[in-house]
């Protein structure tokens, strides 16, 4: 007996990425499965009293992309520090800080995004009236009671250089940051004023923001919260490009993995994903690449460890050499 489908599309160009690129006509699901591909006339012995038939009038429907390098949760993420928009003066800098600051208590962070136009971030600060950063005292007069940190980009992203980032007064005091700091390295340079005070603005020739890395790094880093709540804002976003599945190859670490997971245990995972793990190799001590591995190899081994919605699925190493030449997993 023929279980009846919930869901039928039929009157469309079906294509099924088989072996031979075929095109059907109608396309039956029960619960999270394809059960039917083929003519109307083979897929209809599968309507039922109570299936859903959706007409697709001749549009065309394939199977969901599955993205294999995809850093998902890093959409969502773009949501927790609010972009300061289309700021062409530090006026506008201002306003967009003001803002965000009625929304804050007293003594709270401020943190946002990058000076300039997404997803590069170009032409900084050249694309200002003033053709220059914004000074602490001038996000001071902004946010007067709130410590504020305008990021900058990764330079990994951009590829160009120099990464600036912005602080205020307030800012500046929680990091610990007077006239006398020193910078930790010679690419990161403290700009400072007449007087020798920092003026809130860093200078640096990295691909990693070291300032933000160093001083600030608890005002931008991302919760377990942060992370699972942007999960599904993250999918949408993919989801409208017709990704249904995802392989996180260059590996997921353990906080990554725990939001994921924090997901699907609130029904509010909606992408297929397999996640390659990423131990923290710095606690292998002398063990060999090749130890560590077989160690590893049982549990994620293909098939990957988990479900259809969310599985791990192998082991990210990144392969070097140390001074005598022996292979090491760093």
């Amino acid at each position: 007996m023929i279980t009846p489908a919930d869901i039928v599309f039929t009157h469309g160009r079906i294509i099924t990425c088989n072996a031979a690129f075929s095109i059907a006509e109608s396309l039956a699901i029960v619960g999270e499965r394809i059960v039917a591909v083929g003519t109307g006339q083979d897929v209809g012995t599968c309507i039922g009293p109570h299936t859903k038939v959706i007409d697709l009038a001749g549009k065309s429907m394939m199977p969901g992309l599955i993205d294999a390098h995809a850093h998902m949760d890093r959409e969502g993420l773009k949501t927790v520090f609010p972009s300061l928009g289309n700021v062409r003066s530090i006026v506008d800098i201002q306003t967009r800080i003001a803002e965000l600051a009625r929304g804050k208590r007293p003594g709270e962070w401020i943190v946002t995004m990058p000076i300039g136009d997404p997803p590069y971030y170009f032409d900084v600060p050249d694309l200002l009236l003033e053709r220059r950063w914004p000074t602490r005292q001038e996000l001071d007069e902004a946010a007067p009671d709130n410590p504020v940190f305008i990021r900058s980009i990764w330079g990994f992203w951009r590829h160009s250089l120099p990464l600036v980032s912005c602080a205020n007064t307030l800012a500046l005091q929680r990091a610990g940051i007077t006239r006398d700091t020193v910078s930790p390295v010679k690419t990161l340079q403290i700009e400072r004023d007449s007087n020798g005070d920092p003026t809130g603005v860093f200078i640096e020739q990295e691909l990693q923001p070291i300032a933000e890395l160093v001083w600030f790094r608890d005002a931008t880093a991302f919760s377990r919260g942060d992370r699972a709540r942007t999960l599904p804002v993250a999918a949408d976003a993919y989801h409208a490009y017709g990704t249904t599945s995802i392989f996180e190859e260059h590996g997921a670490a353990t906080e990554l993995l725990r939001a994921y997971k924090d997901a699907q245990r609130d029904a509010t995972l909606s992408m297929r994903a397999a996640l390659v793990f990423s131990p923290d190799w710095r606690g292998i001590g002398e063990n060999s690449a090749a130890r560590v591995l077989a160690g590893w190899a049982g549990l994620l081994g293909e098939p990957g460890f988990g479900d259809t919605w969310l599985k791990t699925s192998g082991l990210f190493v990144d392969i070097g050499r140390d001074d005598a030449n022996e292979v090491r997993a760093t």
